[in-house]
This record gives C-alpha cells, structure tokens and sequence, in this order.
C-alpha cells in the first residue's frame, strides 16, 4: 500500500493535491493509506480532514511505516526543492510528485538530474496539463495533421492575482506561477526549442508594486519551425486558459477549466459543433503517478518537465536583472 505525503500545505497542497487524493483513495483499485500532511504553518482554511499533521520532514517520515512506499507530494515553493529532494531521498523515498516549475536555475536543474540518476528516483512534474483529455485530443491533431502541419501555439493564461502577488514571496516573477504549464505543454506538442523573447510587466496596485509579477510574454522557437506564444496576465480581470494551434489549413480553439468549481474543457474545431467534456487532468495525472513503471522507464512528464524547467530558465536569463531577483 502506497504513502502519500503531502509537504507544503498551502494553495497547491492542501487545496489542489488533498483534493485529488480524495478523489484517487475512492477509486476501487486504489490502495493507498492515509495521507500524512507536513507544515510547520498549514493553511488551516483549507479542508485538513482526515490528514495525519507533522511540522517536519523528519517527523513524517517517522510516522510512515515503509520510506519505499512513501510518494512524496512536494508543494514548497521552488528554491526550497532540492534541499528537501536530497533529504527525502536519504530517507529511502523514491516517488516523488514535484510542483512545477521543477527547478528554477540551470544548476539547480542539473543537480536535480544528477541526484535523481544517482539515486534512483522517480520524479513526475505537476505539469497536469500533459494528462489532460483536451491535451491528448491536440496531440492527436498535431500527430495526425487533419488541418495541415502544426504552424503556431498561442496560449494565453490569465488571472486576477493581486493578493497572493502583494502578500507571498513564493514566487519571484510572473514566469513561475502560470507559465510553466504552457511551457510544458509547447514542448509536448511540439518538441524542442529555444527561447527568442522574454518579457515581465510590473504589478501596482494603488502605492503597492511587485516588480515582475504583473505578467509575462515568452516566445519559443521550436527545432521544426513551430513558434510559440505565451502570454500570462496576473492582473487580468478574468480567467482565462486558452490554447489556439494554427495549422496549415485552419486554426483550432481549446479551453482548459479555469478553477477548481468546474472541470470542463473545451474544443472548437473548424465546422463542428464546440466539444464540451468533464477533464480532471490532476487526477489523470495522480492516477499515472500511482501506477508502477516498469524499471528504468523514465516519466513523460519528467522528461517534458524539465524541459519545461530549461526553458524557463533561459527565460528568466533573459530578463533584466531586477526581474530575476525580485
């Protein structure tokens, strides 16, 4: 029986990985045990019910029976990753769920591929984006070319963000907090690339200001031609997770939910009626992470995410300085 446990009960921890651990431990096939929650200051606002609470990693692991049954849920903000991987990974554990972005700087990434190989680990991204239903039904336009070769990706990640930017430090700039999902996403439907242009906005809010975490704009050029757009506003006065793929022939619309009250997402292809379909990709995504592997076989969303992880730190590289350290 496997051992979720869940550091960093915060936003993503105790709202978005709690949650879907509820729903994996009522599937039929699921085996896994009680989570157990670790956080000195957990988000006491959230629906804490039934989690076993410890203030440190060191006390968790003392209430987990067997360290090689334990799948890491690791929710602490991104400079804080590596320290905690090691120390997990000295304690036996060897599935590990990381929040994304995996790293965010190129040594912080090559010293996690290096303990990861050394190790033994088993590391899957919370890039959710790859296990979502309307991702497999890009893909499978991009793969099998109804409309033409793919051309272009344009993705457009917005949200009001004003209280969490103005009162956290969890992250340092607009690239960390929506962005990393579309990179994945870029790098899954249309392979490798490299960054041409990166920007960040301001965030102000009457005398109040965040530099950097106002909004972002990156552009990939990909090895087959493809061009990627991303564009992310935080100051935005509504939700939006959009994603258009510009074929040869035509363009194609798809929408991901946009919160945790509605998991629908959305497809519009050309001359056919919108599709409209439930698509709980966090879920899909936690489903695959709890399945054995055969040995040796690395994770996709590893492998994607930490290209993802790359090209997000040639994107802050590509910042003004102020930006990178704010």
């Amino acid at each position: 029986m496997l051992q979720p446990l869940v550091i960093g009960l915060g936003r993503s921890g105790a709202g978005l990985h709690l949650k879907a651990l509820r729903k994996l431990a009522r599937s039929p096939d699921a085996r896994i045990a009680p989570v157990i929650g670790c956080d000195p200051r957990p988000d006491t606002t959230r629906d804490l019910s039934g989690v076993v609470l410890t203030a440190s990693t060191a006390e968790a692991l003392r209430r987990a029976a067997d360290p090689a049954a334990v799948v890491a849920h690791v929710c602490t903000p991104p400079e804080d990753r590596l320290p905690l991987l090691r120390e997990l990974a000295e304690h036996g554990v060897r599935w590990m769920l990381v929040e994304k972005p995996l790293a965010t700087t190129h040594r912080e990434l090559d010293a996690l591929r290096e303990l990861r190989e050394r190790a033994g680990l088993r590391i899957s991204v919370v890039t959710h984006w790859l296990a979502a239903e309307l991702t497999a039904r890009m893909r499978e336009l991009v793969v099998r070319q109804p409309y033409g070769p793919l051309r272009g990706i344009t993705v457009e990640q917005h949200k009001p963000r004003f209280t969490k930017s103005l009162t956290s430090s969890a992250h340092r700039s607009a690239l960390e907090v929506e962005v990393p999902h579309a990179l994945a996403l870029a790098a899954h439907l249309a392979g490798p690339a490299r960054v041409e242009h990166a920007h960040c906005t301001d965030l102000r809010v009457g005398s109040a200001a965040r530099p950097g975490l106002g909004g972002a704009e990156v552009v990939l050029h990909h090895a087959n031609g493809v061009r990627t757009v991303v564009r992310s506003d935080l100051t935005a006065p509504v939700r939006r997770r959009s994603v258009v793929l510009e074929f040869q022939d035509a363009e194609v619309t798809a929408h991901f939910p946009v919160g945790e009250d509605d998991d629908h997402a959305q497809l519009l292809l050309p001359g056919e009626d919108r599709q409209v379909f439930r698509d709980d990709a966090i879920l899909a995504l936690f489903r695959t992470a709890y399945r054995p592997l055969p040995s040796g076989v690395p994770a996709l969303d590893f492998v994607v995410g930490a290209e993802a992880a790359r090209l997000l730190c040639d994107a802050r590289a590509l910042l003004a300085p102020e930006r990178v350290t704010a």
